[in-house]
Protein backbone atom coordinates (compact mmCIF):
# COMPACT_ATOMS: atom_id res chain seq x y z
CA UNK A 1 0.00 0.00 0.00
CA UNK A 2 1.13 3.42 -1.02
CA UNK A 3 2.13 5.88 1.61
CA UNK A 4 -0.77 8.32 0.56
CA UNK A 5 -3.64 5.64 0.33
CA UNK A 6 -6.06 5.64 2.74
CA UNK A 7 -7.55 2.41 3.20
CA UNK A 8 -10.86 1.44 2.43
CA UNK A 9 -13.13 -0.84 4.27
CA UNK A 10 -14.55 -3.56 2.67
CA UNK A 11 -17.50 -5.52 3.48
CA UNK A 12 -17.52 -8.65 4.95
CA UNK A 13 -20.00 -11.62 5.22
CA UNK A 14 -18.62 -11.89 9.04
CA UNK A 15 -19.69 -8.46 9.76
CA UNK A 16 -23.29 -8.42 11.19
CA UNK A 17 -23.91 -4.81 11.80
CA UNK A 18 -26.55 -3.04 9.97
CA UNK A 19 -25.49 -1.29 6.08
CA UNK A 20 -25.82 2.05 8.08
CA UNK A 21 -23.28 1.58 11.08
CA UNK A 22 -20.90 1.26 8.32
CA UNK A 23 -21.65 3.69 6.02
CA UNK A 24 -22.44 6.46 8.67
CA UNK A 25 -18.86 6.92 9.92
CA UNK A 26 -16.86 7.19 5.48
CA UNK A 27 -20.40 9.70 4.70
CA UNK A 28 -19.29 11.55 7.64
CA UNK A 29 -15.57 11.73 6.71
CA UNK A 30 -16.75 12.80 3.31
CA UNK A 31 -18.69 15.72 4.23
CA UNK A 32 -16.11 16.53 6.41
CA UNK A 33 -13.64 16.69 3.30
CA UNK A 34 -15.48 18.91 0.96
CA UNK A 35 -16.76 21.31 3.43
CA UNK A 36 -13.08 21.91 4.25
CA UNK A 37 -12.48 21.95 0.14
CA UNK A 38 -15.79 24.49 -1.00
CA UNK A 39 -18.35 24.95 -2.86
CA UNK A 40 -16.17 23.50 -6.09
CA UNK A 41 -16.36 19.81 -5.30
CA UNK A 42 -19.31 17.99 -4.53
CA UNK A 43 -20.65 14.33 -3.92
CA UNK A 44 -24.28 13.15 -3.58
CA UNK A 45 -24.47 11.91 -0.18
CA UNK A 46 -27.68 10.84 1.88
CA UNK A 47 -29.58 13.81 3.15
CA UNK A 48 -32.95 15.21 4.86
CA UNK A 49 -34.34 18.35 4.05
CA UNK A 50 -36.36 20.06 6.45
CA UNK A 51 -38.73 22.85 4.81
CA UNK A 52 -41.84 24.51 5.94
CA UNK A 53 -43.58 27.81 6.60
CA UNK A 54 -43.00 29.85 9.96
CA UNK A 55 -43.84 27.72 13.21
CA UNK A 56 -44.79 24.36 11.24
CA UNK A 57 -42.38 22.47 13.39
CA UNK A 58 -39.12 21.90 11.26
CA UNK A 59 -37.10 22.70 14.40
CA UNK A 60 -39.29 19.70 16.30
CA UNK A 61 -38.82 17.79 13.61
CA UNK A 62 -35.32 18.22 13.81
CA UNK A 63 -34.99 17.73 17.91
CA UNK A 64 -36.97 14.54 17.24
CA UNK A 65 -34.47 12.91 14.75
CA UNK A 66 -31.92 13.56 17.15
CA UNK A 67 -33.42 13.29 20.76
CA UNK A 68 -32.20 16.22 22.35
CA UNK A 69 -34.02 20.04 22.71
CA UNK A 70 -30.85 22.14 21.26
CA UNK A 71 -33.05 24.55 18.93
CA UNK A 72 -34.39 28.09 20.02
CA UNK A 73 -37.72 28.41 21.07
CA UNK A 74 -40.07 31.58 20.86
CA UNK A 75 -43.04 33.10 19.04
CA UNK A 76 -40.67 35.01 16.97
CA UNK A 77 -38.74 33.36 14.56
CA UNK A 78 -35.78 31.94 16.19
CA UNK A 79 -33.85 29.69 13.67
CA UNK A 80 -33.05 32.39 10.86
CA UNK A 81 -30.64 30.55 8.92
CA UNK A 82 -29.91 27.13 7.36
CA UNK A 83 -28.79 24.56 9.88
CA UNK A 84 -26.79 21.77 8.55
CA UNK A 85 -26.93 18.71 11.60
CA UNK A 86 -23.98 15.93 10.87
CA UNK A 87 -24.41 12.82 13.75
CA UNK A 88 -21.95 10.90 14.42
CA UNK A 89 -22.39 7.34 16.30
CA UNK A 90 -19.84 6.90 18.74
CA UNK A 91 -18.84 4.28 20.96
CA UNK A 92 -20.70 3.94 24.69
CA UNK A 93 -18.26 4.32 27.53
CA UNK A 94 -17.93 1.11 29.79
CA UNK A 95 -20.57 2.75 32.45
CA UNK A 96 -23.22 2.00 29.33
CA UNK A 97 -23.12 6.09 28.77
CA UNK A 98 -22.84 8.14 25.48
CA UNK A 99 -20.32 11.14 25.35
CA UNK A 100 -23.28 13.40 23.49
CA UNK A 101 -21.54 17.35 22.04
CA UNK A 102 -21.87 19.78 19.19
CA UNK A 103 -19.31 20.80 16.97
CA UNK A 104 -19.78 23.90 14.70
CA UNK A 105 -17.75 24.31 11.91
CA UNK A 106 -16.98 28.02 12.56
CA UNK A 107 -15.25 26.69 15.62
CA UNK A 108 -13.23 23.86 14.71
CA UNK A 109 -12.19 21.68 17.62
CA UNK A 110 -14.25 23.60 20.10
CA UNK A 111 -16.57 20.82 21.51
CA UNK A 112 -20.48 21.78 23.29
CA UNK A 113 -21.29 19.55 26.07
CA UNK A 114 -24.07 21.47 27.29
CA UNK A 115 -27.22 21.57 24.56
CA UNK A 116 -28.00 25.09 26.13
CA UNK A 117 -24.97 26.17 25.12
CA UNK A 118 -25.75 24.75 21.49
CA UNK A 119 -28.88 26.61 21.41
CA UNK A 120 -27.20 29.97 22.38
CA UNK A 121 -24.83 29.46 19.44
CA UNK A 122 -27.58 28.98 16.71
CA UNK A 123 -28.64 31.86 17.86
CA UNK A 124 -26.04 33.87 17.78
Amino acid sequence: MAEDSVPVPVPSSTNTAPLGHSVIPIVNKLQDIFAQLGSQSTIELPQVAVVGSQSSGKSSVLEALVGRDFLPRGSDICTRRPLVLQLIQTKRKPDGTDDEWGEFLHLPGKRFFDFNEIRREIQV
